[in-house]
C-alpha cells in the first residue's frame, strides 16, 4: 500500500467541538424557520376557515331567497340531550352540502372555552347541560359544548329583519366562535391573558367570539352581505371594568359590529344602544318587541310567522 493511501486512511474525525457547532448550526436554523412554518400552516387552516364560512354564507342567501329573507336559528341547549346548530339546519335542509363546512381546522373541538360553558348552564349549575355528538348514528359519545365551530350573531337568530344594518358589508353575520352564537364582538378575556372565568368574562355573552388564528389572534368572519374576512383584535384596547368614560376598545365596533356601528364591545344582545353615534342612543332591537310564548323556541322571540319546522334547531332537537 502507498504511502498516500496510507495517509489518507489516518485523516482524524470531527472532533467534539466541530460537532457541537454543526449542531448549534442547524438548532439556529431552525428556530429561524420553524416560526415561519407554523405561520404557513396557519394560513393554510384560516384559507379553509374562510372558505368554510364562504359556503356558510352562500347557503343563508339561498335560505334567505327560499324563506321570505328568514334564516336559520342556534340550539342554546338542551338539557337531557344533544344539540343541533344553526349550521346543521342549513345542512337538514339542503342549504349547505357538507356539515363539515360549519368546522374550523384550528378548532380543538371542543376547545377549552368551549367545553367549560358546555358543562355549566347559564345559571352556574354543573353536570353537561349542554353536549353534542361529532356524528350521528354511530353511538358515538358525548362531548361538551357544540357541534360547530362557528358562532351566529344573535341579532340573526331573531329573525327581525328590522335588525339588519344597510351597510351589510359590516355587519357580521358568524365569526369563529367558542359558542354557538354571540351577543358582542369581544376579546377581553384573550387580552386578560385568559384569567378569570372564560365564561363571565366580562359576562356569560361577552367571551364567545373564537380568537383562534393564534399567531395573530384573528377571528373569520362572514359577514350579511356574504363576503369573509378576518377580525384582528385590538389587544392594547383592554379596559377590564369598562364604564361609558372609558370603553373597552379590543374590537373596532365602527368597523365591525353585530347590531349597529359604534356599539359597545360589552352589549347584551337585547340591551338598548348606548354606543359612540348619538343619534342611535336608546334604541332597542326591534326583535324585543316582538315577543313569542312558543315554548319550541328556545330562547325566543322570533317572528309569528317564522317557520319553526325547518329553521328552528331547537324544534329539530326536541323532534328528531
Amino acid at each position: 500500500m502507498s504511502r498516500m493511501k496510507l495517509k489518507n486512511l489516518t485523516k482524524r474525525g470531527f472532533t467534539l467541538i466541530e460537532l457541537l457547532v454543526v449542531v448549534a448550526i442547524i438548532a439556529l436554523l431552525i428556530s429561524i424557520l420553524l416560526p415561519s412554518l407554523q405561520q404557513a400552516r396557519e394560513r393554510a387552516k384560516m384559507t379553509v376557515c374562510s372558505a368554510n364560512l364562504h359556503s356558510i354564507g352562500q347557503s343563508r342567501a339561498a335560505c334567505g331567497t327560499e324563506m321570505k329573507g328568514y334564516g336559520p336559528t342556534w340550539d342554546d341547549g338542551n338539557m337531557t340531550r344533544w344539540m343541533l346548530t344553526w349550521v346543521d339546519v342549513l345542512f337538514e335542509e339542503d342549504y349547505l352540502g357538507d356539515w363539515h363546512a360549519g368546522l374550523c381546522p384550528s378548532d380543538e373541538w371542543p376547545d377549552l372555552v368551549t367545553q367549560s360553558r358546555g358543562d355549566t348552564d347559564h345559571w352556574g349549575q354543573t353536570g353537561g347541560a349542554f353536549s353534542f355528538v361529532r356524528q350521528f348514528g354511530i353511538h358515538d359519545k358525548r362531548r361538551m359544548g357544540v357541534r360547530t365551530s362557528f358562532a351566529l350573531n344573535a341579532i340573526m337568530h331573531y329573525n327581525d329583519q328590522r335588525d339588519l344594518y344597510a351597510d351589510a358589508s359590516r355587519q357580521v353575520y358568524a365569526i369563529d366562535g367558542w359558542w354557538c352564537w354571540f351577543g358582542g364582538l369581544n376579546a377581553q378575556w384573550l387580552a386578560s391573558g385568559g384569567r378569570g372565568d372564560p365564561i363571565y368574562t366580562p359576562h356569560w355573552q361577552g367571551s364567545m367570539v373564537g380568537w383562534r388564528h393564534t399567531f395573530e389572534y384573528a377571528a373569520d368572519a362572514v359577514f350579511t352581505d356574504g363576503h369573509v374576512e378576518p377580525i384582528v383584535p385590538n389587544l392594547a384596547g383592554y379596559v377590564p371594568d369598562p364604564t361609558p368614560e372609558n370603553p373597552d376598545r379590543t374590537v373596532d365596533t365602527m368597523k365591525y359590529f353585530t347590531w349597529l356601528p359604534g356599539e359597545r364591545t360589552t352589549r347584551l344582545v337585547s340591551s338598548s344602544y348606548d354606543g359612540l353615534i348619538e343619534e342611535y342612543r336608546g334604541r332597542a332591537p326591534h326583535f324585543t318587541t316582538n315577543p313569542t310564548t312558543d315554548p319550541e323556541i328556545l330562547m325566543g322571540p322570533c317572528p309569528a310567522n317564522f317557520p319553526l319546522e325547518d329553521l328552528c334547531a331547537n324544534y329539530k332537537t326536541l323532534h328528531k
